[in-house]
């Protein structure tokens, strides 16, 4: 493998990374459900573009592009996790 072909897999992780990482949800019951809802079709997302990528292309540039497109399509809509704050000295 080339440099340049070791850069545009690296690039292809870095989206995958990007689109199954998400902010935890707040603790209210609901955020929790559109979270798992939310890491369920982006890992589909994932899925489906490295399934179509390997029948089709194989570029692996084009994959993380369509990942990132998909992501971008696919925004955190629920309340993050907070830490609570005591006001305690650590």
């Amino acid at each position: 493998m080339n440099e340049r072909t070791v850069a545009a897999h690296v690039d292809l992780l870095d989206a995958i990374v990007g689109a199954l990482h998400l902010p935890l949800p707040s603790i209210a019951e609901a955020d929790e459900r559109l979270y798992y809802r939310l890491l369920e079709r982006r890992a589909l997302a994932v899925r489906v573009v490295i399934e179509s990528n390997r029948a089709v292309s194989r570029d692996p540039r084009l994959a993380a592009d369509a990942m990132r497109t998909l992501t971008a399509e696919e925004p955190v809509t629920y309340a993050l996790y907070e830490v609570e704050k005591d006001g305690g000295d650590w």
